[in-house]
């Protein structure tokens, strides 16, 4: 029976050999600042190069995914076991290194074995990022550019908005872009927006947010920022309320993520449609309709480029069928993903 995922990945074995220091564990703020998968292949998530904070108290450890929607912040109780953070019996973090201030992590997950499919994280005390950030600033003002090193809020502004808009039941559709400026010394919030024409629904909802925003100073946490004259927040916030429901999204708008490399960006266009498609080519090829699976799985990495397994599956079939040219297209993509075994075989049979 031909068998499918037939990468074979060299083990990897990790050792801790002390017990980890929960002193420079604990009542700390961290910050993700890398993500990659075990095996050295780039993380495809469309999390990975998300805000990411761990604020852990005692035995308490809260993920924190947005530096401006507090209430999307979930907390869990952990234990440490020598080097360990268990969250539960399916889910833990093995600490591979910590510092008193760095900390790597390896996701545990049952089930889940294979090294492209493991995240390894580097976070570093979100205290010493903000003054490596603060300390290179020049001048009264500073504009906040990184995704990881944002003022955030204390409380869920967001939630509060979309309360209000329900219950004055607004209708509005717009996508307005502008700068937050903060003044630390005077405890004052002024709100700038781009100068776009807007119906009158859609004003009135962008009035409210200033003034919801301007009158909020005291729910910033500004640690670390105290003493700048300035501080300029670009933001984007796009929203659309429909007889009291809808959606709102808040976002500082140099932290979402631009292209800066040569990396091929994540694109999900359809992700149930690449499962769909995946599982026609699992069983095309169980029934040895091997140039149909090839068909299914292409189709299922084009709908959903994260979907390397279906790439995987290609070379798989085409190799065993000695059509290389098939195969070397698939392990192309692969190398474009970043991956690294994908990597190695292309380098091995499509580069002579």
């Amino acid at each position: 029976m031909y068998k499918f995922l037939l990468i074979l990945f060299l083990s990897i074995s990790l050792q801790f050999n002390s017990q980890v220091n929960t002193q420079l564990l604990s009542n700390t703020s961290w910050t993700r600042v890398k993500t990659i998968m075990l095996d050295g292949s780039r993380d495809l998530s469309p999390q990975s190069y998300g805000f990411l904070v761990w604020k852990i108290k005692g035995n308490t450890i809260c993920e924190q995914i947005d530096p401006w929607a507090i209430e999307r912040t979930k907390c869990n109780d952990f234990k440490i076991e020598k080097n360990l953070m268990k969250l539960s019996d399916k889910s833990n973090y093995e600490i591979e290194t910590l510092t008193s201030d760095s900390l790597i992590v390896i996701q545990k997950i049952d089930g889940v074995d294979f090294p492209d499919q493991i995240r390894k994280m580097k976070f570093v005390k979100t205290a010493i990022l903000v003054k490596n950030f603060t300390d290179k600033a020049t001048g009264d003002s500073i504009v906040i550019t990184s995704r990881n090193i944002t003022p955030t809020f204390t409380k869920g502004i967001v939630t509060e908005l979309m309360e209000i808009y329900s219950q004055k039941r607004y209708k509005h559709n717009f996508n307005v872009d502008g700068e937050i400026i903060i003044f630390p010394r005077k405890q004052e919030i002024a709100v700038k927006t781009d100068n776009q024409k807007q119906n009158t629904d859609n004003q009135k909802s962008i009035d409210l947010f200033k003034v919801t925003i301007q009158k909020n100073y005291k729910l910033w946490d500004l640690t670390g920022y105290e003493n700048f004259e300035k501080i300029i927040v670009p933001y984007t916030i796009k929203s659309e309320i429909k007889d009291g429901s809808g959606s709102l999204g808040f976002h500082n708008k140099i932290s979402r993520r631009e292209n800066t490399s040569n990396e091929i960006i994540v694109n999900i266009k359809d992700r149930s449609v690449s499962r769909e498609n995946f599982n026609k080519g699992l069983k095309a090829a169980n029934s040895q309709k091997y140039d149909n699976a090839i068909y299914f799985f292409n189709k299922a990495h084009e709908d959903d480029n994260t979907n390397i397994e279906s790439l995987y599956n290609v070379v798989s079939i085409s190799l065993a069928q000695n059509n290389t040219n098939v195969a070397c297209v698939a392990l192309k993509r692969l190398k474009e993903l970043e991956q690294t075994q994908g990597t190695k075989m292309f380098n091995e049979k499509c580069s002579k």
